[in-house]
């Protein structure tokens, strides 16, 4: 059994992602111990948005800063009323995926705690061992089609 869930598969959606999401199910715990479901489906979007882009670490249309070895995705305010919300994301470049390895919701103004960093950059390291699993890809022709510009993922 695999502790990484798929969120998106590269090239569904229109437009079509440009890279496959994939989430912790500790990330999703964490988000949902602060979140409801709106405000949860709403920080999907955000990150389904990321999956968009040809660079998910320097978004057009996101707060995306990194943090150590990681990144965070910064929102807050709308659906999110005062929570300050951070997903914390790394690029998973050989399986094309933005990897979701946590979540917080930020209380002071200044940097990402200490600690907060700390168990992330162990989930990072944890999740390149493969120690939660392998998430279940797409492989084959529609990831070949892709690549060649054959299934409307055009960079």
């Amino acid at each position: 059994m695999s502790d990484v869930l798929v969120g998106v598969h590269r090239g569904d959606g229109d437009p079509p992602y440009r890279w496959n999401v994939v989430i912790l199910d500790l990330a999703y715990q964490d988000a949902m111990s602060f979140l409801d479901e709106s405000q949860y489906r709403h920080i999907a979007e955000q990150v389904q948005e990321l999956a968009r882009e040809l660079t998910p670490t320097h978004s057009q249309t996101q707060r995306v800063e990194k943090v150590d070895d990681f990144y965070e995705l910064k929102d807050k305010g709308g659906p999110l009323g005062n929570i300050n919300v951070r997903v914390f994301f790394i690029l998973d470049k050989p399986r094309v995926a933005i990897a979701v390895l946590g979540a917080i919701s930020k209380q002071n103004n200044g940097p990402t705690p200490f600690g907060d960093r700390r168990r992330i950059a162990r989930r990072v390291r944890k999740y390149l061992a493969g120690d939660y699993g392998v998430p279940e890809l797409r492989s084959g022709e529609q990831e070949n089609r892709d690549e060649r510009g054959e299934g409307g993922n055009v960079s």
